[in-house]
């Protein structure tokens, strides 16, 4: 392996597989975000832009999401303010 590559945890394998990224419970409030039901037809990219953020702020802010097409319908995760 290269310095630019890592072996993927069970969790994150289970997340790829499974495509659910974000938390299938209501999050807890917390400074300098929202908390965004995921909705039909959303994709981070749309979500970013509805907000004024990115893509690569949603994922940092979201570990469990670790691609852009890793998101659930239903789930709910953090977009900053």
């Amino acid at each position: 392996m290269d310095n630019n590559t890592r072996e993927l945890s069970l969790e994150e394998m289970d997340i790829i597989s499974g495509g659910q990224g974000g938390s299938p419970d209501m999050l807890p409030e917390k400074e300098g975000f929202w908390v965004y039901q995921i909705q039909s037809g959303d994709c981070l990219k749309s979500i970013a832009k509805r907000y004024g953020t990115t893509t690569k702020q949603l994922m940092h802010s979201n570990p469990s999401i670790i691609m852009e097409c890793d998101i659930t319908t239903g789930y709910f995760i953090y977009v900053p303010e």
